[in-house]
C-alpha cells in the first residue's frame, strides 16, 4: 500500500464512496444511498485504489467481498471522518453565532408516535440556536446506533442498544407494542380465553433482525423463528401477510385494528414497554449544540408529565422487554420471570431548562 503524504479534498470524497459501499454491504444499494450511477461509483473506487495502491475489495458476479486491505482502510477512514466531526464539534464552541450543522438520526417508527415532541423540540432550539442547520434521517436501530458511536450523528433518538456501552441515554417517553397476527393468520379467530403463552410462543414469529433486544433470537428455534422484517414497515407487510406473528406498535396497530386486518393476541399478557431515547456518543459529549437539543428534547418531553410513562408488564415472557432500573437499562430474556419494579432516572426540570440558555 502506497504512502500518501497530503490528504486532499477529492480523496475525502473518495473515502466516503468506500465506505458507503461496505456498510451497504453492495455496490446496488450505495448507488440508491449515494444518488451515484454505477459507473461512477466503480470509477471512484477504481480511483481510490489507484492512489491507495492496492485493490480494497472485490466486485462483479460472485458478489461483493472486502479484502484484508480494505477492512484496514475502512477503519482508517472512519477514524478520519470521527477526528474530523470531532474537530467541526469544539469548533463550533468557539463561536456559537456561526452557521453550524447538526446531525440528528431518528429510528424508524418515532415520528409518527403521538408521544414524540420532536418538533417542538426542534422550535424551542431553534429559538436559542436560529442559525444551527439540522440534518436529519430517519434509520433502522442499528445503524442508528452504530453511527452515533461512531460520531457520524450528534444524537440519535430509539431505543437503547446495549452493544454500545460508550453512549449515553437520556429517557423520552415509553413506547408500546403487542403481540399481533392478522386475518389471514390462523390464530384471527382464536378467543383469548381459548389461547395460551405457550402456543403464541410456538408460532412462527417475525423479528426486526437488527433490533430484537424483546426478543432475542436465543429463545427461538426452528419454524419459530419466522421471518426477519428490517424496519417497523417491512416487519409490518409480513405480519399482515398471515406468515408470522410479531410485535406491532399500539399506534401503528390501532387504524388496523378498527380496520379488522389485525388484532391482539393475549394483550393481558404480552405486550412490550421500552424507553425511547436521546443517546449521544463520547465524541457528542464535548459538542455544545448537541447537548443543548438534547436539553430541548428532555424538556419537551419532561412536559407531557406522567403520561408519557407506560406500566410495565408484570411478566416478561421469552419475546422479554427492555427496562430500566436505577437508571440502567437491561435486558430481560427469560421465559415468564417476573418484571422487577422500575425507575426512571429523571433530570430536574428547571435545572434542565436552563441548561438551554
Amino acid at each position: 500500500m502506497s504512502n500518501i503524504s497530503q490528504i486532499y479534498d477529492i480523496d475525502l470524497k473518495l473515502l466516503r464512496c468506500f465506505c458507503t459501499i461496505v456498510e451497504e454491504g453492495s455496490f446496488t444499494a450505495a448507488q440508491a444511498a449515494l444518488n451515484l450511477s454505477q459507473s461512477t461509483l466503480s470509477e471512484n473506487l477504481k480511483s481510490l485504489e489507484i492512489r491507495l495502491g492496492t485493490r480494497l475489495c472485490r466486485r462483479g458476479p460472485k458478489g461483493f467481498k472486502l479484502f484484508r486491505e480494505g477492512e484496514a482502510v475502512y477503519q482508517a477512514a472512519k477514524e478520519l471522518f470521527a477526528s474530523v466531526e470531532t474537530f467541526k464539534q469544539r469548533a463550533s464552541n468557539i463561536n456559537q453565532s456561526a452557521s453550524y450543522e447538526l446531525c440528528v438520526g431518528i429510528q424508524d417508527g418515532i415520528v409518527e408516535n403521538p408521544s414524540a415532541r420532536l418538533h417542538d423540540a426542534i422550535q424551542r432550539f431553534s429559538e436559542y440556536y436560529p442559525n444551527v442547520r439540522f440534518r436529519m434521517e430517519v434509520m433502522l436501530g442499528f445503524q442508528l446506533t452504530g453511527r452515533v458511536a461512531d460520531g457520524m450523528v450528534h444524537v440519535g433518538i430509539g431505543l437503547v442498544n446495549d452493544q454500545f456501552p460508550q453512549l449515553t441515554y437520556e429517557h423520552l417517553f415509553d413506547e408500546q407494542g403487542y403481540m399481533c397476527c392478522s386475518d389471514r393468520h390462523p390464530f384471527f379467530g382464536r378467543p383469548d380465553a381459548e389461547m395460551t403463552l405457550a402456543e403464541i410462543e410456538s408460532a412462527a414469529y417475525c423479528n426486526r433482525g437488527h433490533l430484537e433486544y424483546y426478543h432475542p433470537e436465543c429463545t427461538r428455534h426452528g419454524v419459530t423463528c419466522g421471518d426477519i422484517g428490517l424496519g417497523i414497515q417491512s416487519q409490518l407487510a409480513l405480519i399482515l401477510s398471515g406468515r408470522n406473528i410479531g410485535y406491532v406498535l399500539d399506534h401503528t396497530a390501532e387504524p388496523l385494528f378498527a380496520a379488522g386486518t389485525l388484532r391482539a393476541l393475549r394483550p393481558d399478557l404480552v405486550r412490550i414497554v421500552n424507553p425511547v431515547t436521546a443517546m449521544m456518543g463520547p465524541a457528542a459529549a464535548d459538542f455544545k449544540l448537541a447537548r443543548r437539543f438534547v436539553d430541548c428534547l428532555v424538556d419537551v418531553h419532561m412536559e407531557l408529565g406522567q403520561s408519557r410513562l407506560l406500566p410495565r408488564p408484570a411478566f416478561a415472557t421469552s419475546c422479554g422487554t427492555v427496562v430500566e432500573q436505577n437508571g440502567i437499562c437491561r435486558v430481560l430474556t427469560s421465559a415468564r420471570t417476573a418484571a422487577p419494579p422500575v425507575r426512571f432516572k429523571e433530570r430536574d426540570f428547571a435545572d434542565s431548562a436552563q441548561n438551554v440558555a
